[in-house]
C-alpha cells in the first residue's frame, strides 16, 4: 500500500475511534492521496490490458488424405 493511502486510512480509523463526524484534509494531503489513487488505477488498467489481450498465435491445420482417392 502506498503512503498516503495508507496515512489516509489510518486517519480515518483515527477519528473513528474518536466519534469525530468530520474529517478536513489539506489540500497537499488530498492532492497526494489522489496522485497515488491515480497511480493504482493506471496499474491495474495496465495490468488488465497485458492479461486480457487475445492470443495471436496462428494455428495451421492442414488435412491431406495422401495417396487415397
Amino acid at each position: 500500500m502506498t503512503l498516503h493511502i495508507q496515512t489516509f486510512i489510518d486517519r480515518i480509523q483515527g477519528c473513528d475511534a474518536r466519534g469525530m463526524k468530520d474529517f478536513t484534509m489539506s489540500m497537499t494531503d488530498a492532492k497526494n492521496l489522489h496522485a497515488d489513487i491515480t497511480k493504482l488505477l493506471l496499474q491495474l488498467q495496465k495490468s488488465q490490458e497485458t492479461t486480457q489481450k487475445p492470443s495471436e498465435e496462428v494455428i495451421k491445420i492442414q488435412v491431406s488424405g495422401g495417396s487415397f482417392k
